[in-house]
């Protein structure tokens, strides 16, 4: 007489990763595949626009001189420069961000050739004062970190079309220099400031 055998209780492996497997390509086909947003994107350009600031301000204060950028709506773009009078300033370091094709005196940011995976992000304006905005075309930095401007510089940066439009902004202190990132809003620029769009 053979012993009786008994069914095992659980699943052999093979059935177990068969079934993982079939999950997982339910789960694929179901989500949507993550793609960076307007947010996203806003809010990454929104950081290498406050870590180039941060560094025009380093250098102002590490050369006890003054550093300047420039801001070019039309192009969507920046340039660092030196503004002070030592011209053995007059040539920027060398900075891992650079581009080989820019000058030694100036450091472009062309917005249009970030990496991005996400929508364009613009300039879309740049102003100063507290209560009234006056546009303005540059910001520049003080050996003690300080701006010139005696109000808060504002810079807008704006992603998205029509009802899907947003916009960021920064806003630099004139007494530190220091940035600050703004939270992503469906307000456009105040009427005071430049808006090329």
């Amino acid at each position: 007489m053979l012993p009786h055998c008994r069914p095992s209780a659980g699943f052999s492996l093979l059935e177990l990763l068969l079934v993982v497997a079939v999950v997982a390509t339910l789960v694929a086909i179901v989500l949507p595949s993550p793609q960076p947003g307007v947010y996203d994107q806003l809010r990454c350009t929104a950081q290498i626009v406050a870590t180039d600031l941060a560094y025009a301000r380093s250098l102002a204060v590490a050369n006890d001189s003054y550093y300047r950028i420039t801001f070019d709506l039309s192009e969507n773009r920046y340039v660092l420069r030196h503004s002070g009078s030592n011209p053995a300033l007059t040539q920027l370091p060398n900075s891992p961000f650079s581009s080989r094709d820019n000058p030694a005196d100036q450091h472009t940011v062309d917005l249009d050739d970030l990496p991005r995976v996400g929508p364009t992000v613009r300039l879309a304006a740049t102003a100063t004062g507290d209560a009234t905005m006056q546009s303005v075309d540059d910001v520049e930095f003080g050996p003690l970190g300080q701006t010139t401007a005696a109000t808060p510089t504002t810079i807008w940066l704006a992603a998205g079309k029509g009802d899907h439009r947003k916009y960021i902004t920064l806003k630099i202190n004139p007494v530190t220099g220091m940035a600050d990132i703004g939270d992503l809003t469906d307000t456009e620029p105040l009427s005071g400031a430049e808006q090329v769009f």
